[in-house]
């Protein structure tokens, strides 16, 4: 029997640890309860309160009849208030359930389902409770009611009480039921049928035994009904278990599973561990046995993670419906967009690698998309950037009628952040082609175009780079994979901007710089060092868009990439006279092969040719661009020197300018 009792302590259990994991993911996230619709008069409490009650009463069950197990292994078999508790709920669960069929019926239907149902409710309520408070005053012999009738009369309602409540839920749910059922409904009706029938035979099959004396008499007969009892009392977590997969009630019953699975997984070996080693170590000297259980233990600490995390593919790939980790997803979405020329593309490729990621019907809205999608919309995902919603992902019931849980949620809207990004930056490299066909087509202001063009182009190898670095992230830190896209975003927003704009404030220049070099971290990880220093009197400034992040991104380019240990790029800006100096400095290797990097008048390559080009136009000889190498620190520095309060031309179309510099 105490075989029997160890199986039901390790269901209860898993049991404790399930609800309670559902409970605090429902606190964490309210939006992962499914909440049923809104049938006008219908309360808060009649919406969620059956569901969030029953889950509360059945973390209360699998707690005490954990704890009654534990007492009872311990040698404690008189009746303690722990008994006395788990009697009181063995009566409360019949109206409990009675209550969450009628609000699931009442759901189904858009309307109560008829006065009938909804008055079965309190005398149900009220009856359980009366016949359980009754038994239990007995039993604490605070009634002068004889304690064998009463026991003998509380046996005998508690069959009734489920009967009439088996009988409330399937003739309800039969009063709500829709025609053309799909099959994953009838798998699910036919699942829930199959546990009321399982619960029935237990219910009889205990009462029926416990009434004719059989299993007093008989030690396997007493075995049986032992294992019965364990069975019956572990019933809402198959209930559980069932609606849950079936009618998709949690969103997140993906980690209830695996969490639950890691805790089973864990008991069980750690059982098999101490079963094994306790008889050869126990007589090990008391000093000594902590270090020799570390030593035992040490592998199954090590083991166990390992084997979960394979249980746990095998469960997204087999059973979840998941073709591919989230990592191997966002590669996947990536291969599909990265080749896209134009948003029609984009659309249609990002469609095609949803559709191949959660095998199902996908549909991709950008802007203000009226004509309707030609599949059932279980899911829509925003997709968002800084400035508003771009648009919405359009989901369908997937191929293998799997819902769609937390974890697919979670992969859903990561693919949002990463299709607005490839989103942003086809629109940047559209609008730099627009940009450079009317350059060619206004030969008189070839010059004015080029270099508006050049202040809105993004270095494409720094995009793909900095995606391939968030697919990695996502599995690892999707914290911070989540706040690089965001990041990577504002970098896109604020280059759009600048196309549009000839001028910007210092300020504005180096928390653009800040969230460039912040998208570079996830590249590079902890080895950059960056270091900002911006004079308080020359933040507002204004100074050629790009300028800065056009010397950072030399920095990066051909310093910090070049080097292996530490990096570090650092930004000073302050007054020197009555110019401004920007200077970005590096640790790189410097000017000793001939590069883009080599010094003199023509140095810098394409985008500080670019940067020499703009100050001569503005400024003309009143500022300069500068690189040399500070052998003392180790460093290059890249310097502009803009005069302060000049008068400036205008270089673009628009002839937007600024009257002077500051």
């Amino acid at each position: 029997m105490k075989a029997v009792g160890i199986l039901g302590l390790l269901v209860y259990t898993v049991g404790t640890f399930g609800f309670a994991a559902l409970l605090t993911l429902w606190w964490r996230d309210p939006g992962g309860l499914r909440k049923p619709r809104d049938c006008g008069i219908q309360s808060r409490w009649e919406r969620l309160g059956a569901g969030t009650a029953m889950l509360l009463i059945s973390l209360v069950w699998f707690v005490t009849n954990a704890l009654a197990v534990l007492l009872r292994l311990g040698g404690h078999e008189n009746r303690s208030p722990l008994d006395v508790l788990v009697f009181w709920l063995t009566f409360l669960f019949p109206p409990a359930i009675m209550h969450l069929y009628y609000s699931e019926a009442r759901e189904a239907l858009g309307r109560s389902p008829g006065p009938f149902w909804r008055a079965a409710l309190w005398p149900a309520y009220i009856v359980t409770q009366l016949v359980a408070a009754w038994t239990v005053l007995t039993f604490l012999q605070l009634l002068p009611q004889s304690v064998a009738m009463t026991s003998w009369a509380a046996d005998l309602m508690i069959p009734v009480a489920y009967f009439v409540a088996v009988g409330y839920a399937v003739a309800i749910r039969v009063r709500s039921a829709s025609f053309g059922e799909t099959p994953r409904e009838r798998r699910w009706r036919l699942g829930n049928t199959t546990l009321w029938l399982v619960l029935t035979a237990l219910i009889l099959l205990i009462f029926t035994t416990m009434s004719t004396g059989a299993a007093r008499s008989n030690a396997t007969v007493a075995i049986f009904i032992a294992l019965a009892d364990v069975a019956m009392r572990s019933m809402p977590l198959f209930f559980m278990f069932v609606n849950t997969y079936f009618d998709n009630r949690f969103k997140f019953f993906d980690l209830f599973v695996k969490r639950g699975l890691s805790l089973l997984l864990t008991i069980t070996v750690l059982t098999a561990t101490f079963a094994l080693f306790l008889p050869v170590l126990g007589n090990v000297p008391g000093w000594a046995a902590p270090w020799v259980w570390a030593v035992v233990l040490l592998p199954v600490a090590t083991v166990v993670p390992w084997v979960y995390g394979r249980v746990a593919d095998m469960l997204d790939r087999r059973w979840l419906g998941r073709r591919f980790s989230p990592v191997e997803a966002v590669k996947q979405f990536l291969s599909a967009l990265r080749s896209a020329t134009s948003e029609a593309q984009l659309i249609e490729r990002g469609e095609q690698g949803l559709s191949e990621i959660f095998g199902a019907p996908a549909s991709v809205r950008i802007g203000a998309a009226t004509s309707e999608p030609s599949f059932a919309v279980l899911q829509e995902i925003p997709i968002r950037a800084g400035d508003g919603s771009r648009g919405m992902f359009l989901m369908g019931p997937r191929a293998s009628e799997a819902p769609y849980f937390s974890q697919d949620l979670a992969l859903l809207a990561s693919l949002a952040d990463v299709f607005a990004s490839v989103l942003d930056n086809l629109r940047l490299q559209q609008r730099k082609l627009e940009q450079d066909k009317l350059a060619q087509e206004l030969t008189l202001h070839a010059s004015r175009s080029e270099l508006r063009a050049l202040r809105a182009q993004i270095n494409p190898h720094f995009f793909f780079n900095a995606l391939n670095a968030i697919a990695g992230l996502i599995h690892k830190d999707p914290v911070v994979a989540d706040r690089t896209i965001e990041q990577l975003a504002d970098v896109f927003r604020y280059a759009l901007r600048g196309a549009e704009s000839e001028w910007a404030l210092l300020n504005d220049e180096i928390e653009f710089v800040r969230a460039y070099l912040d998208v570079e971290r996830a590249r590079f990880g902890s080895r950059l060092t960056v270091d900002v220093h911006l004079a308080d009197d020359v933040r507002g400034a204004r100074v050629p868009t790009m300028v800065v992040q056009t010397l950072v991104e030399n920095a990066v380019k051909h310093g910090v990439a070049q080097v292996r240990g530490p990096a570090l790029v650092r930004i000073d800006a302050r007054r020197l006279g009555d110019h401004l100096v920007i200077s970005v400095a590096d640790n790189g290797p410097g000017f000793q092969q001939p590069s883009a990097r080599t010094a003199g008048p023509k140095a810098g390559g394409y985008g500080l040719a670019n940067i020499r080009r703009r100050l001569e136009g503005y400024f003309g000889t009143a500022a300069n661009l500068t690189i040399e190498r500070n052998q003392a620190e180790g460093l290059t520095v890249a310097a502009v020197s803009l005069p302060l309060g000049a008068h400036v031309r205008s270089l673009a179309p628009d002839g937007a300018v600024p009257e002077a510099v500051s």
